[in-house]
């Protein structure tokens, strides 16, 4: 008999602009191969999916774009939408998993789902495996809160992170796994979104708000002093509008766009631009960084540990805060010849190998 597996994040299938609820989902999807796996979700959005209701994080912070709602739900929490699908999401995945079998439970969505993971262990001795996807963001503050629920295996993304946290609980079961790309939808070959810029594109796709750790601002600066390019954004976020304003001062409106897609898109968009580019500070992982190149994209990001290991011989690393030299390696990657090396960078990050590194963990536990 199979053994079962359940991982869980309210907001799968709810959204798919952030990186953990599309994890979940492949995650689950990849599982299959090895276990009986059940994706405990608010929406119904693979043949493994479970639907628990709860308020996930989409909705709130859907009624957090009425200014009123959001003065009042931000008085609660600096998060008040991770909390509320927290706080719902136990009191209804709780019962429903204290009745049913899991001989593993893989939580998704932050300290929610290792609360309900760490009360059916209290009960039942199910052993929980998490990926901190947080990773050393903000010294660690994420990663030191999550590993007080003590996950039987705690997977990482790099040996830097796994050293931190040894440093830490020397006790803790620490797995180093990166992320997967799915190569059956992000490949150079299909159709490209038509963005109408001209010469040479430089794409980036990310949250914008100045509050988090993207600085497309950056990135807006490098271009804006190479002439013949574009910028191409795709993202959506508090932010917008200013951004918008920046990069048609900076660049001009006939080298400069921001779009929002849905993500059936997405793939579309990387085959419409000649290179990639992310100035993230600390960025935990990175999986756009794949999803370009597998789209046959050379990429240029910061020049840190995990950026140099995604990277390999797919693109470039650069001090991104320096305009002349995120400018000048920009440059360098667009007159480069590539040839196929972006796509087997990102050939090494497929979703079959790292699954494969999943369900090893998951047997031993």
């Amino acid at each position: 008999m199979l053994k079962k597996v359940v991982v869980i994040h309210p907001e799968a299938g709810v959204s798919s602009s952030g990186g953990s609820q599309l994890s979940a989902y492949e995650m689950a999807e990849h599982l299959t191969e090895f276990f009986d796996v059940s994706l405990l979700s608010s929406s119904r959005c693979s043949k493994t999916s479970v639907v628990i209701p709860c308020i996930p994080r989409g909705q709130v912070k859907s009624l957090q774009k009425n200014r009123f709602l959001n003065y009042i739900l931000t008085r609660l929490a600096n998060n008040p939408s991770l909390l509320i699908e927290s706080i719902t999401s136990f009191l209804t995945y709780t019962p429903y998993l204290l009745f049913k079998k899991a001989d593993v439970i893989y939580p998704n969505n932050d300290y929610g789902g290792l609360a309900v993971a760490a009360a059916i262990r209290k009960f039942k001795k199910t052993p929980i495996i998490y990926t901190e996807r947080a990773g050393l963001i903000s010294d660690g503050k994420v990663l030191k809160r999550n590993l007080k629920f003590k996950p039987n295996c705690l997977v990482v993304f790099n040996e830097e992170t796994k050293a931190y946290v040894k440093r830490i609980n020397p006790s803790q079961r620490v797995e180093v796994i990166p992320n997967g790309v799915n190569l059956s939808l992000f490949n150079p070959k299909g159709s490209r979104y038509e963005h109408q810029l001209k010469g040479k594109v430089v794409l980036s796709v990310g949250a914008l708000n100045r509050q988090n750790h993207k600085r497309m601002e950056l990135v807006i600066s490098a271009v804006s002093g190479m002439d013949g390019v574009s910028l191409l954004i795709c993202g959506d976020g508090p932010d917008r509008a200013y951004y918008e304003n920046l990069g048609n001062s900076l660049i001009g409106k006939d080298r400069f766009k921001i779009i929002k897609v849905d993500f059936a898109q997405i793939p579309n968009v990387y085959r419409s631009a000649d290179i990639f580019t992310l100035p993230s500070l600390d960025e935990p992982f990175g999986r756009v960084y794949l999803e370009a190149m597998a789209s046959g994209l050379p990429t240029v990001a910061t020049n840190d540990s995990m950026r140099r290991e995604l990277l390999g011989q797919g693109g470039l690393v650069c001090d991104v805060t320096n305009a002349e030299e995120y400018r000048s390696t920009l440059l360098k990657s667009l007159n480069t010849d590539w040839g196929a090396r972006p796509t087997e960078q990102a050939a090494k990050y497929s979703w079959s190998y790292v699954a494969e590194k999943y369900a090893k963990v998951i047997n031993e536990l």
